[in-house]
Protein backbone atom coordinates (compact mmCIF):
# COMPACT_ATOMS: atom_id res chain seq x y z
CA UNK A 1 0.00 0.00 0.00
CA UNK A 2 1.37 3.44 -0.93
CA UNK A 3 2.03 5.74 1.96
CA UNK A 4 1.87 9.48 1.93
CA UNK A 5 5.15 11.37 2.28
CA UNK A 6 6.20 12.49 5.74
CA UNK A 7 8.57 15.37 4.89
CA UNK A 8 7.00 18.46 6.43
CA UNK A 9 8.85 20.80 4.06
CA UNK A 10 7.28 19.06 1.09
CA UNK A 11 3.80 19.23 2.58
CA UNK A 12 4.18 22.94 3.43
CA UNK A 13 5.14 23.78 -0.16
CA UNK A 14 2.16 25.63 -1.72
CA UNK A 15 2.88 23.85 -5.01
CA UNK A 16 3.01 20.41 -3.40
CA UNK A 17 1.05 17.57 -4.95
CA UNK A 18 2.31 15.23 -2.23
CA UNK A 19 0.22 17.00 0.39
CA UNK A 20 -2.92 15.97 -1.52
CA UNK A 21 -2.34 12.27 -0.94
CA UNK A 22 -3.52 10.29 2.07
CA UNK A 23 -4.69 13.09 4.41
CA UNK A 24 -8.48 13.44 4.47
CA UNK A 25 -9.60 14.22 8.04
CA UNK A 26 -11.14 17.46 9.30
CA UNK A 27 -7.98 18.32 11.25
CA UNK A 28 -6.02 18.50 7.98
CA UNK A 29 -8.48 20.89 6.32
CA UNK A 30 -6.92 24.20 7.48
CA UNK A 31 -3.55 23.39 5.88
CA UNK A 32 -5.32 22.33 2.72
CA UNK A 33 -7.35 25.54 2.54
CA UNK A 34 -4.23 27.59 3.26
CA UNK A 35 -2.34 25.78 0.48
CA UNK A 36 -5.16 26.42 -1.98
CA UNK A 37 -5.25 30.07 -0.91
CA UNK A 38 -1.57 30.50 -1.76
CA UNK A 39 -2.13 28.78 -5.09
CA UNK A 40 -5.06 31.08 -5.90
CA UNK A 41 -3.04 34.18 -5.01
CA UNK A 42 -0.34 33.06 -7.44
CA UNK A 43 -2.97 32.43 -10.12
CA UNK A 44 -4.35 35.94 -9.65
CA UNK A 45 -0.86 37.39 -10.15
CA UNK A 46 -0.61 35.49 -13.44
CA UNK A 47 -4.10 36.57 -14.53
CA UNK A 48 -3.37 40.21 -13.76
CA UNK A 49 -0.15 40.03 -15.77
CA UNK A 50 -2.05 38.54 -18.73
CA UNK A 51 -4.57 41.40 -18.62
CA UNK A 52 -1.84 43.70 -19.92
CA UNK A 53 -0.93 41.49 -22.88
CA UNK A 54 -2.21 42.18 -26.42
CA UNK A 55 -4.73 39.87 -28.03
CA UNK A 56 -8.22 38.75 -27.06
CA UNK A 57 -7.18 35.15 -26.33
CA UNK A 58 -4.87 36.20 -23.50
CA UNK A 59 -7.63 38.33 -21.99
CA UNK A 60 -10.20 35.54 -22.29
CA UNK A 61 -7.90 33.00 -20.65
CA UNK A 62 -6.96 35.49 -17.93
CA UNK A 63 -10.65 35.84 -17.05
CA UNK A 64 -10.94 32.06 -16.62
CA UNK A 65 -7.87 31.99 -14.40
CA UNK A 66 -9.14 35.01 -12.45
CA UNK A 67 -12.40 33.19 -11.63
CA UNK A 68 -10.76 29.85 -10.78
CA UNK A 69 -11.16 28.88 -7.14
CA UNK A 70 -13.46 31.77 -6.26
CA UNK A 71 -15.36 29.33 -4.06
CA UNK A 72 -14.61 25.88 -2.66
CA UNK A 73 -17.27 23.50 -1.40
CA UNK A 74 -15.96 20.77 0.90
CA UNK A 75 -17.97 17.89 2.33
CA UNK A 76 -17.08 16.39 5.68
CA UNK A 77 -18.29 12.80 5.93
CA UNK A 78 -18.14 12.89 9.69
CA UNK A 79 -18.89 9.24 10.48
CA UNK A 80 -15.59 8.26 8.84
CA UNK A 81 -13.85 11.65 9.21
CA UNK A 82 -13.13 12.22 5.53
CA UNK A 83 -13.22 15.63 3.85
CA UNK A 84 -13.80 15.77 0.09
CA UNK A 85 -13.58 18.74 -2.27
CA UNK A 86 -17.07 18.43 -3.70
CA UNK A 87 -17.23 21.43 -6.05
CA UNK A 88 -15.23 24.43 -7.21
CA UNK A 89 -14.82 26.66 -10.23
CA UNK A 90 -11.79 25.30 -12.13
CA UNK A 91 -10.20 26.96 -15.17
CA UNK A 92 -8.21 23.77 -16.01
CA UNK A 93 -5.35 25.88 -17.38
CA UNK A 94 -2.79 23.88 -15.41
CA UNK A 95 0.22 25.57 -17.03
CA UNK A 96 -1.02 28.92 -15.72
CA UNK A 97 -3.01 28.09 -12.60
CA UNK A 98 -1.28 26.53 -9.57
CA UNK A 99 -4.59 25.37 -8.07
CA UNK A 100 -5.55 23.39 -11.18
CA UNK A 101 -1.99 22.12 -11.51
CA UNK A 102 -2.03 20.78 -7.94
CA UNK A 103 -5.37 19.07 -8.46
CA UNK A 104 -4.41 17.66 -11.87
CA UNK A 105 -1.07 16.39 -10.58
CA UNK A 106 -2.76 14.73 -7.61
CA UNK A 107 -5.24 12.98 -9.88
CA UNK A 108 -2.45 11.65 -12.10
CA UNK A 109 -0.37 10.59 -9.08
CA UNK A 110 -3.26 8.62 -7.58
CA UNK A 111 -4.09 6.93 -10.90
CA UNK A 112 -0.52 5.77 -11.57
CA UNK A 113 0.01 4.65 -7.99
CA UNK A 114 -3.08 2.48 -8.34
CA UNK A 115 -1.66 0.97 -11.54
CA UNK A 116 1.68 0.36 -9.81
CA UNK A 117 -0.03 -1.53 -6.99
CA UNK A 118 -1.65 -3.81 -9.59
CA UNK A 119 1.62 -4.29 -11.49
CA UNK A 120 3.64 -5.35 -8.50
CA UNK A 121 1.05 -7.93 -7.52
CA UNK A 122 1.35 -9.49 -10.98
CA UNK A 123 5.09 -8.88 -11.47
CA UNK A 124 6.71 -8.90 -8.00
CA UNK A 125 10.24 -8.97 -9.46
CA UNK A 126 9.85 -5.52 -11.05
CA UNK A 127 11.32 -2.53 -9.20
CA UNK A 128 10.61 1.16 -9.84
CA UNK A 129 13.48 3.55 -10.51
CA UNK A 130 13.42 7.32 -10.82
CA UNK A 131 15.36 8.28 -13.97
CA UNK A 132 16.15 11.95 -14.68
CA UNK A 133 17.43 13.11 -18.07
CA UNK A 134 18.55 16.71 -18.58
CA UNK A 135 19.33 18.94 -21.52
CA UNK A 136 21.73 21.84 -21.80
CA UNK A 137 20.34 25.20 -20.68
CA UNK A 138 19.45 27.71 -23.37
CA UNK A 139 17.64 31.01 -23.97
CA UNK A 140 14.99 29.61 -26.34
CA UNK A 141 12.42 27.47 -24.51
CA UNK A 142 10.77 26.17 -27.70
CA UNK A 143 14.11 25.04 -29.15
CA UNK A 144 15.30 23.47 -25.88
CA UNK A 145 12.04 21.59 -25.34
CA UNK A 146 12.04 20.29 -28.93
CA UNK A 147 15.64 19.14 -28.50
CA UNK A 148 14.86 17.27 -25.27
CA UNK A 149 11.70 15.72 -26.70
CA UNK A 150 13.52 14.50 -29.83
CA UNK A 151 16.37 13.05 -27.73
CA UNK A 152 13.97 11.18 -25.46
CA UNK A 153 12.17 9.68 -28.46
CA UNK A 154 15.45 8.51 -29.95
CA UNK A 155 16.51 6.95 -26.64
CA UNK A 156 13.20 5.14 -26.36
CA UNK A 157 13.37 3.87 -29.95
CA UNK A 158 16.78 2.32 -29.33
CA UNK A 159 15.38 -0.23 -26.91
CA UNK A 160 13.23 -1.57 -29.73
CA UNK A 161 16.15 -1.94 -32.13
CA UNK A 162 18.87 -4.59 -32.36
CA UNK A 163 21.44 -2.23 -30.81
CA UNK A 164 22.07 -2.48 -27.07
CA UNK A 165 20.60 0.28 -24.91
CA UNK A 166 20.72 1.13 -21.24
CA UNK A 167 16.90 0.95 -21.26
CA UNK A 168 16.68 -2.53 -22.78
CA UNK A 169 15.35 -3.99 -19.53
CA UNK A 170 12.56 -1.48 -18.92
CA UNK A 171 9.09 -3.10 -18.80
CA UNK A 172 7.05 0.05 -18.36
CA UNK A 173 7.55 3.75 -17.82
CA UNK A 174 5.74 7.02 -17.25
CA UNK A 175 7.53 10.34 -17.69
CA UNK A 176 6.93 14.08 -17.71
CA UNK A 177 8.77 17.15 -18.96
CA UNK A 178 9.68 19.96 -16.63
CA UNK A 179 10.77 23.36 -17.90
CA UNK A 180 12.12 26.06 -15.62
CA UNK A 181 15.02 28.47 -15.53
CA UNK A 182 18.33 27.14 -14.25
CA UNK A 183 19.44 28.63 -10.94
CA UNK A 184 22.96 29.31 -12.18
CA UNK A 185 22.45 30.17 -15.83
CA UNK A 186 19.10 31.96 -15.65
CA UNK A 187 18.30 30.25 -18.95
CA UNK A 188 15.67 27.62 -19.63
CA UNK A 189 16.60 24.29 -18.06
CA UNK A 190 14.54 21.48 -19.64
CA UNK A 191 14.61 17.99 -18.14
CA UNK A 192 12.36 15.00 -17.69
CA UNK A 193 11.57 12.68 -14.80
CA UNK A 194 10.68 9.07 -15.51
CA UNK A 195 9.40 6.18 -13.41
CA UNK A 196 10.91 3.10 -15.10
CA UNK A 197 10.28 -0.49 -14.07
CA UNK A 198 13.24 -2.92 -14.21
CA UNK A 199 14.07 -6.33 -12.83
CA UNK A 200 17.79 -5.50 -12.94
CA UNK A 201 18.94 -1.96 -12.01
CA UNK A 202 20.01 0.06 -15.08
CA UNK A 203 23.63 1.15 -15.46
CA UNK A 204 23.78 4.91 -14.86
CA UNK A 205 27.20 5.24 -16.46
CA UNK A 206 26.06 3.49 -19.63
CA UNK A 207 22.89 5.60 -19.74
CA UNK A 208 24.97 8.79 -19.37
CA UNK A 209 27.23 7.77 -22.27
CA UNK A 210 24.26 6.91 -24.45
CA UNK A 211 22.40 10.12 -23.55
CA UNK A 212 25.41 12.26 -24.50
CA UNK A 213 25.73 10.37 -27.78
CA UNK A 214 22.11 11.23 -28.59
CA UNK A 215 21.92 14.83 -27.34
CA UNK A 216 25.43 15.95 -28.24
CA UNK A 217 25.38 18.44 -25.38
CA UNK A 218 24.40 16.70 -22.14
CA UNK A 219 25.58 13.67 -20.22
CA UNK A 220 23.84 14.48 -16.93
CA UNK A 221 21.47 11.70 -15.90
CA UNK A 222 20.42 10.31 -12.57
CA UNK A 223 19.10 6.86 -11.66
CA UNK A 224 17.91 5.99 -8.17
CA UNK A 225 15.67 3.27 -6.73
CA UNK A 226 12.23 4.18 -5.39
CA UNK A 227 11.20 2.89 -1.98
CA UNK A 228 8.84 -0.06 -2.14
CA UNK A 229 7.35 0.96 1.22
CA UNK A 230 6.80 4.60 0.24
CA UNK A 231 6.54 4.86 -3.57
CA UNK A 232 4.85 8.27 -3.35
CA UNK A 233 8.19 9.89 -2.51
CA UNK A 234 9.56 8.82 -5.90
CA UNK A 235 6.43 9.01 -8.04
CA UNK A 236 5.79 12.58 -6.94
CA UNK A 237 8.77 13.81 -8.99
CA UNK A 238 6.98 12.87 -12.20
CA UNK A 239 3.57 14.31 -11.37
CA UNK A 240 4.60 17.70 -10.01
CA UNK A 241 5.96 18.68 -13.42
CA UNK A 242 3.54 21.56 -13.95
CA UNK A 243 3.29 23.00 -10.45
CA UNK A 244 6.58 24.77 -9.65
CA UNK A 245 5.06 28.22 -9.74
CA UNK A 246 6.47 29.53 -6.46
CA UNK A 247 9.96 29.97 -7.93
CA UNK A 248 8.78 31.51 -11.20
CA UNK A 249 7.75 35.01 -12.22
CA UNK A 250 4.35 35.47 -13.92
CA UNK A 251 6.10 36.52 -17.14
CA UNK A 252 7.94 33.18 -17.30
CA UNK A 253 4.78 31.25 -16.44
CA UNK A 254 2.88 32.91 -19.28
CA UNK A 255 5.78 32.45 -21.70
CA UNK A 256 5.94 28.72 -20.86
CA UNK A 257 2.16 28.43 -21.38
CA UNK A 258 2.32 30.16 -24.76
CA UNK A 259 5.21 27.91 -25.82
CA UNK A 260 4.05 24.54 -24.47
CA UNK A 261 0.25 24.65 -24.65
CA UNK A 262 -1.11 21.77 -26.67
CA UNK A 263 2.06 19.72 -26.25
CA UNK A 264 2.03 16.36 -24.51
CA UNK A 265 3.95 16.80 -21.27
CA UNK A 266 3.01 13.47 -19.69
CA UNK A 267 3.48 10.15 -21.51
CA UNK A 268 3.71 6.44 -20.72
CA UNK A 269 4.70 3.12 -22.23
CA UNK A 270 4.64 -0.61 -21.55
CA UNK A 271 2.68 -1.74 -18.51
CA UNK A 272 1.98 1.89 -17.56
CA UNK A 273 0.22 2.55 -20.86
CA UNK A 274 -3.52 3.22 -20.83
CA UNK A 275 -3.87 4.66 -17.31
CA UNK A 276 -7.01 6.78 -17.14
CA UNK A 277 -6.51 10.10 -15.37
CA UNK A 278 -9.92 11.62 -14.45
CA UNK A 279 -10.70 14.99 -16.00
CA UNK A 280 -12.85 16.03 -13.03
CA UNK A 281 -10.64 17.93 -10.57
CA UNK A 282 -13.01 17.50 -7.61
CA UNK A 283 -12.41 14.61 -5.22
CA UNK A 284 -13.77 11.16 -5.92
CA UNK A 285 -16.38 10.45 -3.25
CA UNK A 286 -17.33 6.93 -4.33
CA UNK A 287 -15.79 5.48 -1.16
CA UNK A 288 -18.18 7.51 1.02
CA UNK A 289 -21.33 7.29 -1.11
CA UNK A 290 -24.48 7.14 0.99
CA UNK A 291 -22.91 8.51 4.18
CA UNK A 292 -24.21 11.66 5.91
CA UNK A 293 -22.09 14.78 5.55
CA UNK A 294 -21.66 18.45 6.38
CA UNK A 295 -21.16 21.00 3.58
CA UNK A 296 -18.54 23.71 4.19
CA UNK A 297 -18.52 26.65 1.79
CA UNK A 298 -15.43 28.87 1.43
CA UNK A 299 -15.11 32.12 -0.54
CA UNK A 300 -11.90 33.86 -1.52
CA UNK A 301 -11.02 37.51 -1.03
CA UNK A 302 -7.75 39.25 -1.87
CA UNK A 303 -7.65 40.78 1.57
CA UNK A 304 -7.91 37.61 3.65
CA UNK A 305 -7.71 34.56 1.42
CA UNK A 306 -10.32 31.87 1.95
CA UNK A 307 -12.97 32.36 4.61
CA UNK A 308 -15.51 29.84 5.82
CA UNK A 309 -18.92 31.29 4.96
CA UNK A 310 -21.40 28.55 5.76
CA UNK A 311 -21.78 25.07 7.23
CA UNK A 312 -24.92 23.09 6.46
CA UNK A 313 -25.91 19.47 7.09
CA UNK A 314 -26.70 17.29 4.10
CA UNK A 315 -28.02 13.87 3.22
CA UNK A 316 -27.12 11.41 0.49
CA UNK A 317 -30.50 11.90 -1.19
CA UNK A 318 -29.79 15.29 -2.73
CA UNK A 319 -29.27 15.67 -6.47
CA UNK A 320 -25.70 15.62 -7.89
CA UNK A 321 -24.01 19.01 -8.12
CA UNK A 322 -23.58 20.54 -11.58
CA UNK A 323 -20.76 23.01 -12.19
CA UNK A 324 -21.80 26.61 -12.76
CA UNK A 325 -20.78 28.48 -15.88
CA UNK A 326 -19.62 31.39 -13.73
CA UNK A 327 -17.76 31.54 -10.46
CA UNK A 328 -20.81 31.72 -8.23
CA UNK A 329 -21.29 29.71 -5.09
CA UNK A 330 -23.96 27.00 -5.29
CA UNK A 331 -27.19 27.80 -3.53
CA UNK A 332 -27.92 26.06 -0.27
CA UNK A 333 -29.88 22.88 -1.02
CA UNK A 334 -32.98 21.76 0.85
CA UNK A 335 -32.20 18.97 3.30
CA UNK A 336 -34.48 16.24 4.51
CA UNK A 337 -32.83 16.06 7.94
CA UNK A 338 -29.94 17.48 9.92
CA UNK A 339 -27.70 15.62 12.31
CA UNK A 340 -27.40 18.33 14.98
CA UNK A 341 -24.79 16.41 16.95
CA UNK A 342 -22.57 16.19 13.88
CA UNK A 343 -23.27 19.83 13.09
CA UNK A 344 -22.17 20.85 16.58
CA UNK A 345 -18.99 18.74 16.36
CA UNK A 346 -18.01 20.13 12.97
CA UNK A 347 -18.88 23.70 13.94
CA UNK A 348 -16.83 23.52 17.13
CA UNK A 349 -13.85 22.14 15.23
CA UNK A 350 -14.04 24.82 12.55
CA UNK A 351 -14.62 27.63 15.05
CA UNK A 352 -11.33 26.70 16.76
CA UNK A 353 -9.62 27.78 13.57
CA UNK A 354 -9.59 24.55 11.59
CA UNK A 355 -10.67 25.97 8.30
CA UNK A 356 -10.71 29.74 8.13
CA UNK A 357 -12.54 32.71 9.47
CA UNK A 358 -15.02 34.20 10.11
CA UNK A 359 -16.87 31.43 11.97
CA UNK A 360 -19.51 29.69 9.91
CA UNK A 361 -22.99 31.02 9.61
CA UNK A 362 -26.13 29.00 10.15
CA UNK A 363 -28.09 28.12 7.05
CA UNK A 364 -31.57 29.59 6.62
CA UNK A 365 -34.00 27.98 9.03
CA UNK A 366 -31.25 26.30 11.04
CA UNK A 367 -30.69 27.30 14.64
CA UNK A 368 -27.08 27.81 15.63
CA UNK A 369 -25.96 25.20 18.19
Amino acid sequence: MARSPTAEAQKENPDSVAAEIGVEGIEALPKRVERYGKARKSALDVAEYMQGLPGQQAKDVSQRVMACGDYLLFRHFFTVDKVKLHAAQFCKAHLLCPLCAIRRGAKALAAYLERWEAIRLQRPTLRPFLVTLTGKDGPDLAERFAHLHKAQRELWKRKHRIYASALDGVEGAVWSYENKRGKGSGQWHPHLHMIALFEVPPDQGELSREWHEITGDSFIVDVRPISQEDPVSGFIEVFKYAVKFSDQEPADTVHAWMTLRGKRLLASSGCFRGVDVPDDLADDASDVAGLPFMDMLYRYSKAGGYSLMQVTPGTASERPFKAHSKAKAPTTPSYLAADLVAALRTRQTLDRGYGGSPPCKASPGQRSP
